[in-house]
């Protein structure tokens, strides 16, 4: 862990740590020569590890730099923007997200309403579906991997684990209470997998547990779904998250699908002004929507 005042790559002064976690160190920073404040993840220090496993978490953290790059252009990921190597660990700079994740945000309501749920669900799926469509598979979709700004804008980050639809991943990935049925038995990457982690997050959001949940994390004996869970929550939210959950990944909606059901939820142009609430996705929403209105038509 790097202190206050340490430069990383003669030219990124840490500030504070943000987080950390199996993929890296997150620190905000200070640019010494444009004075930006950014964020910065490197490369977990090496403890124990072989040469080559520890060449393995580097690997992981330059295929965040690829594919971030890669998916540059789609709004609501976050890119880097440089990278390099520091005491033998890589690194990269992005942007610094001016909120917390949506862990801190469910914690803050406990639960989480069913409409700020769908504000959060559809600005996630609506990046899902833009990853989705390049090609790729998030794999490890949680309330810690997505940030909320002040403005409530979500954000999807920790690409690390990220890989290509439809091929076998090198290195099996996801968090435990998000893992889908099939991550036991079926190595290939496929878009549903980040749709049900992605139900796991609506569903903890709207109720502070886990839909499944056992000793070793992974839904691997079919269970019923606690649906009585959700017996407040709007009709449409209940039956989208149910969906999402669905035991075979053929049954679950794309993430296309989930954004347009779940759009219904939210206000529209007519609706009056939400509150002006700090981290507020359905504020974000309505204007946005007012600001589509007084587009003007283009000829």
């Amino acid at each position: 862990m790097f202190t206050s005042g340490h430069v990383i790559g003669k030219r990124y002064q840490v500030r504070s740590e943000l987080g950390e976690g199996s993929g890296g160190e997150v620190y905000e920073v200070l640019d010494l020569r444009s004075g930006a404040v950014l964020a910065l993840k490197i490369q977990q220090p090496r403890y124990l590890e072989s040469t080559n496993a520890y060449a393995l978490y580097r690997k992981d953290v330059r295929q965040e730099i690829a594919l971030g790059t890669s998916l540059g252009g789609i709004s609501g990921v976050v890119i880097p923007l440089k990278s390099g190597n520091h005491l033998g660990r890589a690194y990269f700079v992005m942007d610094r997200i001016d909120g917390f994740d949506l862990g801190e945000f469910a914690r803050r309501a406990q639960p989480v309403s069913s409409v700020r749920s769908a504000a959060v669900l559809v600005q996630l799926c609506t990046v899902l579906h833009q990853v989705h469509s390049r090609g790729f598979v998030h794999r490890d979709i949680k309330l810690e991997n997505a940030l909320i700004s002040r403005g409530g804008v979500v954000t999807l980050i920790d690409l690390g684990s990220s890989a290509p639809s439809g091929e076998v991943p090198e290195v099996p990935a996801g968090t435990f209470g998000y893992l889908a049925p099939e991550s036991t038995s079926c190595g290939v990457a496929e878009t549903s997998l980040d749709i049900f982690s992605a139900g796991c997050l609506l569903f903890r959001m709207l109720t502070m547990e886990f839909p499944f949940l056992n000793k070793t994390g992974y839904a691997m004996v079919r269970r019923r779904l606690p649906i009585g869970k959700l017996v407040n929550v709007d009709p449409v939210v209940r039956r989208i998250c149910v969906a999402m959950l669905e035991w075979e990944p053929v049954n679950r909606p794309t993430a296309a699908e989930v954004r347009d059901e779940l759009s219904v939820v939210l206000p529209d142009a007519s609706s009056p002004a939400p509150p002006r609430l700090s981290h507020d996705p359905v504020r974000w929403w309505w204007e946005r929507i007012q600001r589509q209105e007084r587009a003007p038509m283009s000829s």
